[in-house]
């Protein structure tokens, strides 16, 4: 449903459904870990796989589907390394090493929150992954005769966000 324009009679002006900004969004692992700023966000997606099942009792004509399973794409950041950011997701990956490395194997994956925010910095929605975990990490292309920023990526798989 969209949410209705409200008119201002004093101004003239009026207040508007607050709207995600595609690049005010933030981060945030285990509620305490903020991984930084990022330039992007990709993959937030969920596909609901269905089986086709004929219907009995004489209703041959039509199939209905029959739920199987959800599916939850990777998450894909990226951004341009930075000196405060950059580290915090080193910092980060060194943890799960550790604790994948050294820990009892009893880890189930890190709470992600992606938020998204508003012009005014009010947070629009917010979609929290569960049992997320580091699928790969890929560092900056570097080369002499290059002016391009230095990009970094980060992609995060998960049991889901429903």
């Amino acid at each position: 449903m969209l949410q209705q324009f409200t008119p201002d009679t004093k101004t003239g002006s009026g207040t508007g459904p607050s709207m995600g900004m595609a690049m005010r969004f933030q981060v945030v692992v285990d509620e305490v870990i903020n991984l930084g700023g990022w330039r992007s966000c990709k993959g937030l997606s969920v596909e609901f796989d269905v089986d086709w099942v004929g219907m009995v009792g004489g209703h041959y004509d039509y199939q209905r589907p029959l739920p199987t399973q959800l599916k939850y794409g990777a998450i894909k950041l990226e951004r341009v390394v930075t000196a405060k950011d950059s580290p915090r997701v080193q910092a980060w990956l060194r943890d799960m090493v550790d604790v994948w490395m050294n820990g009892d194997g009893s880890y189930t994956g890190s709470q992600v929150d992606i938020a998204l925010y508003d012009p005014s910095a009010a947070k629009v929605a917010e979609w929290t992954l569960v049992n997320a975990y580091p699928k790969s990490w890929r560092g900056p292309d570097l080369d002499a005769k290059s002016g391009d920023f230095a990009i970094e990526a980060l992609e995060l798989i998960h049991e889901g966000f429903l």
